[in-house]
């Protein structure tokens, strides 16, 4: 018993020298800095495989639509600045996200495209690489290639909705390719306002036969309803037709069933089958007696037919 409490108090009294031991190589005023612990970063993968040119508008949004969901888009843009000191626990945090989004954006590339920047420093650079490479921005040749899409793109069978998503998408294209410069703002407003005139004018000109009667009443309007105005009555207009067709098809499968019955009983004036005696056409028989069904009439059967 006496062993065991000497043992108890030795390892007090060299927990006790530990602490003193500690205290003595840190003192109480003194910084110890601490490693910052950086959040880890997980993005999903870009579906789109930046080609070129091509799809290089569709690549850049998706990118940076997956970017923003971490609040990265920044260190593509430029907009978040390396910090001087390279020593210090900052840069190493600004250091680990940005090799982060170049080796997410690397993998995104086609392999060819992903060759051609990997050496270079940081993300904003790969992007503005990119952006120069394969944006396309002033390209008479793509500018021309939309327009002539957009000019010749009708509804078809694709649905209202369908249909002005694909207009978009292009005006989209069109707008970065070709974008709107002028020196007041106000230039630029009533010019917009313009531009959107004309392409309610191309929605409603490419929507299909069906649609020609509110299409007209739009027309005749002292003015064009904005794009989302005349979307949003067609997509109404389609609902309308769709209900009707089906009134209509259910109305003609009812049409349908009645003509195909056929009648299966005996005619009791004439004997045959496929009729009942009220719609027969042969000569009356004459019925006597106070039977079953009689009347004074003499149509005692057809009586109770009809009964």
């Amino acid at each position: 018993m006496g062993d065991n409490q000497g043992l108890v108090k030795a390892l007090e009294k060299l927990a006790e020298l530990i602490t003193v031991k500690a205290e003595g190589v840190a003192s109480p005023g003194a910084l110890v800095p601490q490693p910052e612990v950086i959040q880890k970063i997980e993005l999903m993968p870009n579906e789109i495989k930046m080609e070129g040119v091509t799809n290089y508008l569709s690549w850049s949004r998706r990118a940076l639509l997956i970017l923003r969901t971490k609040g990265l888009e920044g260190y593509v843009r430029g907009e978040v600045d390396e910090p001087a000191n390279r020593a210090s626990e900052e840069w190493k945090k600004w250091s680990v996200i940005d090799s982060l989004v170049v080796a997410w954006l690397l993998n995104s590339l086609t392999p060819s495209i992903a060759e051609a920047v990997e050496t270079l420093p940081h993300a904003a650079k790969v992007w503005k690489t990119l952006e120069t490479l394969y944006s396309g921005k002033g390209n008479i040749m793509l500018m021309a290639q939309i327009e002539d899409r957009v000019n010749e793109l009708k509804q078809g069978d694709k649905s209202v909705m369908e249909y002005v998503a694909e207009l978009q998408h292009l005006w989209a294209d069109l707008d970065h390719y070709d974008p709107l410069e002028l020196p007041h703002s106000e230039c630029i407003v009533a010019t917009k306002k313009w531009v959107e005139r004309r392409r309610v004018m191309k929605f409603l000109k490419g929507l299909s036969s069906e649609f020609e009667g509110r299409r007209a009443g739009l027309f005749h309007q002292p003015k064009l309803p904005s794009l989302e105005e005349a979307v949003a009555a067609m997509a109404q207009e389609e609902v309308r037709l769709k209900l009707t067709r089906t009134g209509e098809a259910n109305a003609s499968r009812s049409a349908f069933t009645v003509s195909e019955w056929k009648e299966t009983r005996e005619c009791f004036n004439c004997g045959e089958k496929g009729h009942i005696s009220i719609n027969c056409t042969a000569q009356r028989r004459e019925i006597r007696g106070r039977g079953r069904g009689y009347s004074r009439g003499g149509y005692g059967e057809l009586e109770a037919e009809v009964t």
